[in-house]
């Protein structure tokens, strides 16, 4: 399979907004706690769950389209010429690192490297740009992706189980940082 990686463009939209982006759900990775303030220890847990499959995204060109254009950084990967997924890199005016605000990848197309070759590019172009770290957010129920994460040699550096809502326990959020620095 050949793999290759380049700028999104308007005419990727409508393709890229029917890809399959739902995943499998499994052990979430949760946070537990112990002590007493200020004596705290706080640790990683993989806790069983029923499995069920969620939808990341409602994706629409017209979402899509408005991401192209306030987006840093969208990338497109086709896998054979097909196009498999795409990643989206926001630059916040208040930290030296980029967000991963999406990777998602075709279902059907995983497992093939079109994630590793984004997240690569990504890296790539944050170094260049002399930022510190690439920083992504992914859902704790999503054991496949805090894995992929992992294998790039992402940290996890936090949690928080009130991220979207107050009373969201269901998804809470895991932080996991790359260091972009060359």
């Amino acid at each position: 399979m050949i793999v290759t990686v380049r700028p999104a463009g308007e005419t990727d939209l409508a393709v890229l907004s029917a890809i399959d982006v739902s995943y499998d759900t499994g052990p979430r990775l949760s946070l537990v706690r112990s002590g007493t303030a200020p004596e705290l220890t706080f640790d990683f847990r993989w806790r069983a769950a029923p499995p069920r499959e969620e939808l990341y995204a409602e994706l629409t060109v017209d979402g899509l389209r408005n991401a192209l254009a306030t987006t840093d950084l969208f990338l497109v990967a086709d896998v054979d010429g097909a196009r498999a997924g795409y990643l989206m890199v926001m630059l916040p005016h208040f930290t030296d690192a980029g967000e991963i605000t999406d990777l998602a990848v075709h279902r059907p197309l995983r497992r093939h490297g079109a994630g590793r070759y984004l997240v690569e590019a990504a890296a790539a172009w944050a170094g260049d740009r002399g930022l510190r770290a690439l920083w992504v957010e992914p859902r704790a129920d999503n054991a496949s992706a805090i894995g992929f994460y992992l294998s790039l040699g992402f940290r996890i550096s936090g949690f928080n189980d009130r991220m979207y809502s107050n009373h969201d326990h269901e998804r809470p959020t895991v932080f996991m940082y790359l260091e972009t620095r060359r």
